[in-house]
């Protein structure tokens, strides 16, 4: 039985004490999976996110992150040195104007001596494929490798969960395919990755993809089980992912696909069909 890293038990939070972003929340995230939060704005994403790593506390029910419960004040330091959560603007969490003081930060702050400090530096760059950037200023940097940056500062920190809040949101189609490559990479490795995104694309890379709405689960399972339910995803403002879309279209108009959640199966339905002809 796989061992799980996070676990909501009737969890419930409010921000004034009355509304409740999420009640009654039950939700485990097993050791080494990758999860993609998906769900409108207000769904509670960016709220459960920060549950994880303790910058939030449940006001009812439990919440545990490596078997530790959230609210205990002595786990704290533990829970966020082993839960890294990255935002969605990367100038929010650079710190330093040289990128090696910066990606140095966190595990310098966790007082990690040299030269172990240095070591957890250049990994953590190489990891995100930033490797002899060390003395470039973080404000010369494009988007996509200012959220590498931040990426490698809490990598450096050596976490055993990786939280991505909207990380891809601002960047360009291609800072958004770099980034997800380093993600990909880091799962491969066996790290827990839990990820918010509004990229259908990038949910579809996931081992799981979980749909909340109103802070309710509405849906939980694999990609190709949640991201081809096409009118359930409409009716909560979601869209499916392009080659779904048009391989549903295909098939409405005869043509013989199966359903598809990414390019790459769309591309090997087509050959095989062009193949047949």
């Amino acid at each position: 039985m796989e061992e799980s890293f996070v676990e909501f038990h009737d969890a419930g939070f409010t921000y004034d004490g009355a509304s409740f972003v999420f009640r009654n929340l039950n939700l485990a995230v097993p050791q080494g999976q990758f999860v993609c939060l998906l769900g409108g704005n207000g769904s509670g994403k960016s709220t459960l996110a920060k549950h994880i790593n303790a910058l939030l506390l449940p006001d009812e029910g439990e919440v545990d992150v490596f078997g530790c419960d959230t609210r205990d004040a002595e786990q704290t330091y533990f829970i966020r040195s082993n839960a890294g959560l990255v935002f969605q603007n990367p100038d929010d969490q650079l710190v330093a104007s040289l990128i090696e003081n910066d990606v140095a930060f966190g595990p310098e702050n966790l007082g990690i001596p040299n030269p172990e400090l240095r070591e957890r530096v250049t990994r953590a760059l190489a990891e995100v494929g930033l490797m002899g950037f060390e003395e470039h200023e973080t404000n010369a940097l494009s988007g996509g490798q200012k959220q590498r940056v931040a990426i490698a500062g809490v990598l450096a920190m050596d976490p055993a969960i990786l939280i991505l809040d909207e990380a891809t949101a601002m960047l360009d189609p291609r800072g958004r395919a770099g980034l997800l490559r380093v993600v990909r990479e880091l799962h491969a490795g066996g790290m827990t990755i839990v990820m918010i995104t509004h990229f259908m694309e990038e949910a579809a890379v996931a081992d799981r993809v979980v749909v909340l709405d109103g802070g309710v689960v509405r849906m939980d399972g694999t990609p190709g089980e949640v991201l081809t339910r096409a009118d359930e995803l409409r009716a909560l403002s979601l869209e499916v992912p392009f080659a779904c879309r048009l391989s549903l279209e295909l098939q409405a108009a005869g043509v013989p696909v199966a359903t598809c959640i990414s390019d790459d199966d769309l591309k090997e339905e087509l050959c095989a069909l062009r193949s047949k002809m």
